[in-house]
């Protein structure tokens, strides 16, 4: 029985973890510059421009 309980706590603990280490790596991308952030959605035209 003990030993479910410590399981149970190591879950949680970890879940715990997992969603402060999430917040975290959302905070140091929305710290970026815009077009760091976004540079995933542009497309390179071909006259040397880019766009959403």
């Amino acid at each position: 029985m003990k030993k479910t309980r410590n399981r149970a706590k190591e879950l949680a603990a970890l879940k715990k973890e997992n969603e402060r280490m999430l917040r975290e790596q959302i905070r140091a991308r929305l710290a970026l510059p815009m077009n760091q952030r976004t540079h995933f959605l542009r497309k390179r035209l071909p006259g040397g421009g880019s766009c959403l």
